[in-house]
């Protein structure tokens, strides 16, 4: 079945343009309808959600000549990576002060595993809500413009892939939440506990309710 230009519109509720100060007025505002670019061979589409109003995907459908979908692809939309980036800068800099006053790096490689440790983890915390909250999106639409996907593509959330992920991700989620309230929170840096905390519990939500909502088809089927 070819997906055409006016399926894909029928995606989009406000028309506007993709650009960062756009997106910034978004975030701002909490506006939660589907918006859009449209442009002569490519549509671009984003929708925040009610706790991931930040880091929300951006689709891009391309089109051919005749006007029907030849590709869909994804990017995080550009307020968002600048608050990432500040996000990353802020995080760094109880870590890494003792640059302004002593140069000497060897002397400090503790201060310097542990903001490397710390970083990786927020960083691949991040990266893993933001792909869970494309896969959302992504069957969401799959499902309005009633497209059919191959089984291979659907992944097993309890395939070996997705347990060592989790065991990871799981394990510097807790590794982070200890860290937060023995050593972050005690030194008064309340601003990158928040920031942290809101993102592993962002992760976790989003994580189980995908668990929960792929094993409810099967107890249905008992």
């Amino acid at each position: 079945m070819e997906i055409t230009k006016s399926d894909i519109l029928k995606l989009i509720e406000v028309k506007r343009t993709d650009t960062i100060g756009i997106h910034l007025l978004t975030i701002l505002k909490s506006d939660f309808r589907p918006a859009g670019e449209v442009r002569n061979r490519e549509i671009r589409i984003w929708r925040q959600n009610g706790w991931n109003g930040m880091f929300y995907p951006i689709f891009q459908f391309d089109l051919n000549q005749s006007g029907n979908l030849i590709n869909i692809s994804d990017r995080l939309n550009p307020a968002g990576k600048l608050i990432f980036i500040i996000f990353c800068l802020v995080f760094s800099i109880p870590w890494l002060n003792w640059i302004l006053e002593d140069s000497y790096i060897l002397e400090h490689w503790t201060q310097i595993l542990g903001w490397f440790v710390f970083l990786s983890a927020f960083i691949l915390i991040s990266l893993k809500i933001y792909k869970m909250e494309k896969q959302m999106q992504l069957d969401q639409i799959y499902g309005f413009l009633d497209m059919e996907i191959e089984p291979s593509e659907t992944p097993k959330e309890w395939g070996w892939k997705r347990i060592l992920v989790r065991l990871i991700t799981y394990s510097l989620s807790i590794f982070l939440i200890i860290v937060c309230i023995l050593a972050v929170i005690p030194q008064g840096k309340y601003f990158l506990a928040l920031s942290t905390l809101t993102i592993i519990g962002a992760y976790l939500y989003t994580d189980l309710t995908i668990i929960l909502k792929n094993k409810k088809p099967t107890s249905n089927n008992k």
